[in-house]
């Protein structure tokens, strides 16, 4: 349907819901030699996304290369949705990814004299409200 639209114009209202993506698009949008490109990027209809989606992942490259490497050459509509839920649904990513550097623990010194140290934070919400909670040292006569 959206070729049609391509080759012989659009209509002045998107005729329907599934093709919003592409109405959105469809000044930049153009056919070469049978394809739907969106600037210099093919357009993979549903049939081929899978395979395109498998192409990408071979080696297990990441969601951050995976992304990088389908936006330079292909698009389709959630493409980037489903390149995370590869990368999500992958058990070897997973078990191989990345994990956040830890932080080193520092204790803090032990306070001098009362007040000297007080630690307030937010804590909720818990049943529709949230409570402030303060923590301070208080020396021991």
């Amino acid at each position: 349907m959206v070729v049609r639209y391509i080759l012989n114009g659009w209509p002045s209202k998107c005729p329907s819901e599934d093709i919003i993506p592409y109405y959105s698009r469809k000044n930049e949008l153009c056919s070469q030699d049978g394809c739907i490109l969106w600037g210099g990027r093919v357009i993979i209809p549903q049939p081929g996304r899978e395979a395109m989606l498998n192409e990408l992942h071979q080696g297990h490259p990441g969601i951050t290369r995976m992304k990088s490497l389908a936006r330079s050459y292909i698009w389709w509509p959630g493409m980037d949705n489903d390149l995370e839920l590869t990368v999500v649904n992958c058990y070897s990513c997973q078990e191989n990814r990345k994990l956040p550097v830890e932080a080193p623990l520092h204790p803090w010194a032990y306070p001098s004299h009362p007040w000297s140290r007080i630690h307030i934070d937010f804590a909720g919400p818990f049943m529709n409200k949230s409570f402030l909670i303060m923590l301070m040292h208080i020396q021991n006569g």
